[in-house]
This record gives structure tokens, C-alpha cells and sequence, in this order.
């Protein structure tokens, strides 16, 4: 498998579709991002709270929920449409990226093989795998980045950093065996969505696959390169979108206020569509090298070893 001409083709497909990156990307990656930004945001004040740094009377989880239950029951009325929407917007985050994963494969591998597909076709592709790319979402955030870390800022904040160097082997190979199942698991979504196969199925396919084609390891390696300098524009924008934002608003905090909150607002809004728009493109991009290499691979033959080869 011929891998430079693999991923250019993967880029110009990506840029012939633009389309695609607006309509099943640019959405999901918005929503991430935004929850990234809360996610850290709430890290830093959990931290400052704890015991390693402030050490608060009670935890920022507890404040923020009396805060939260106090505002809403002094102002039900004007309170309740935001609830609403809030429970939608949280919805939305764990139902969208499954049905839009579904959507992109489906159309780049439609496309790929020459059938005559439109961008809105992707909505009924989207819907008919979602389930089981929603099944297959929640069982790959167990050991996800975002998982572990999680885990171990609990217990760094609650039982203290001797308890954490104590749990960090622990963490350590959690971690290590994280990322063997990222890579035996490459394509699970692929069978899923192209092959039509169950959850459970598809991740031994996928683990017999790549063991099966060891040396596209540095195919693989390329491709995970690609998704970690993804997750770390991402990241970057997470932690400058509340940095710009606070920092703006304290700026013209003593001069003038309320044009403070309008710069960061819209300073915030300019750079959450600039990280999402990134994040989008690459995502395209990176699920097209892994339509076309799953294809590929998955069309050669396959020799067993009584099989005699002429020449």
C-alpha cells in the first residue's frame, strides 16, 4: 500500500469536500470544544479548591451546585428556558458525533468507489449506523485520555498526592494498554458503518486486521500523529478561549466594562469557530485516510498457507 499516495489523495478529497466539513464535522467539533473549555475550566477551580492549593470549606462542585440550585429557584421563570436549553445542548453532545461518524464514512466510502451520493444522503447513512456507533462511543471513553485524566485529578484533588504516586503505575499502565486498544481497535467504526457488522464483531475484525498488517505501522503511526496534532490544536484553543476571554474583560474592566465583555464575547465566538473549523477539517481529513486504507485493505486477498503461489 502505496502511503504518501494514500494520504494525498485523502487531502484532496478532503478539500473537494468542503461541503462534508460543514455538515457532519464542523457541528460536533463546535460542541467539543465547547465542552473542553468547561471541562478545564471546572478542573482548575476543582484544583483550586482542593486541598493541594486554596482548600476551600467546601469543594467548587458543591458551590457551583448550591449556586446553581439558589439562582434557579430564586428565578424559576426566567431560569427555566435556559435549563431547557442547556439539557438539549447536552443531548446534542452525545448524540451528534456518533450520527455525523456515520455519515462521513458512509459518504467517503460511497464516494471512493465512484456512486453517485449528495452531501444530504449522509443524514440517512448517519441515522441508520448511529446505534451502534453510539454503543461503541461509550465503550472506547473508558479508556480514553480524557478518562484517565479525569480519574487521576479525583484522586490527586480528594486523597492526596501520596495516594496518587501510589496509583500512578496503575495509571501508568492503564494508559499503555489504552493505547494498544486505540490502535487493535483502528477500525472498528469501519466495519461498523461500511460492513454493516455488530459492535462486538466489529472490534475483533478490527484487532485481526492490524495484527494482520503489521507492517503498515508506519501508516499507523502517521495517522495517530495526524489525530494527536488534531487534539492538540484543540487543546491549545481550549486553553486560550477562557484565557482571552478573562483576560479582555479585566483589560476594560476599569475603563470600560461593557465593552470588555463585548470584545471577549466576540473574541471568544471568533476563536470557538476558528478551533472547531480546524478540528472539523482534520477530522474529515483523518477519517478519509482510514476509509481509504480500511478499503484497501480489507479488498486484498488473502493467502493462506497452503496455498501454492506460480514463480
Amino acid at each position: 500500500m502505496n502511503h504518501r499516495q494514500i494520504i494525498a489523495q485523502a487531502w484532496e478529497f478532503t478539500q473537494n469536500n468542503k461541503k462534508m466539513i460543514y455538515w457532519y464535522a464542523f457541528f460536533p467539533a463546535l460542541l467539543s470544544t465547547a465542552a473542553g473549555v468547561i471541562y478545564l475550566t471546572y478542573q482548575y477551580y476543582a484544583f483550586r479548591s482542593s486541598p493541594l492549593f486554596e482548600n476551600w470549606n467546601q469543594s467548587f462542585t458543591m458551590v457551583a451546585l448550591k449556586t446553581v440550585a439558589d439562582v434557579v429557584r430564586q428565578n424559576l421563570t426566567s431560569t427555566l428556558p435556559l435549563l431547557i436549553i442547556a439539557a438539549i445542548i447536552v443531548l446534542l453532545y452525545f448524540i451528534v458525533p456518533p450520527a455525523c461518524d456515520g455519515a462521513v464514512i458512509q459518504l467517503i466510502a460511497r464516494k471512493k468507489n465512484g456512486q453517485d451520493v449528495r452531501t444530504r444522503h449522509g443524514i440517512r447513512y448517519g441515522m441508520l449506523t448511529f446505534l451502534p456507533l453510539f454503543e461503541y462511543s461509550w465503550i472506547i471513553r473508558t479508556f480514553s485520555i480524557v478518562s484517565l485524566f479525569g480519574n487521576a485529578s479525583f484522586v490527586m484533588r480528594n486523597m492526596g498526592l501520596a495516594t496518587f504516586w501510589v496509583a500512578l503505575p496503575v495509571f501508568i499502565v492503564i494508559a499503555v494498554m489504552g493505547i494498544i486498544m486505540t490502535v487493535l481497535f483502528t477500525y472498528t467504526e469501519y466495519f461498523i458503518v461500511i460492513d454493516d457488522c455488530k459492535v462486538i464483531e466489529s472490534i475483533a475484525k478490527s484487532s485481526k486486521l492490524v495484527v494482520e498488517h503489521l507492517e503498515e505501522t508506519i501508516l499507523l503511526s502517521i495517522l495517530m500523529l495526524i489525530i494527536s496534532v488534531r487534539i492538540l490544536i484543540q487543546i491549545l484553543f481550549v486553553f486560550l478561549i477562557p484565557v482571552v476571554i478573562t483576560g479582555t474583560i479585566y483589560l476594560f474592566a476599569s475603563w470600560i466594562p461593557i465593552l470588555g465583555i463585548i470584545l471577549a464575547a466576540a473574541l471568544g465566538i471568533g476563536l470557538l469557530y476558528l478551533a472547531s473549523y480546524l478540528s472539523a477539517t482534520i477530522h474529515v481529513f483523518a477519517a478519509t485516510v482510514w476509509t481509504f486504507s480500511f478499503l484497501h485493505l480489507t479488498n486484498e486477498p488473502t493467502i493462506s498457507a497452503r496455498e501454492k503461489v506460480e514463480g
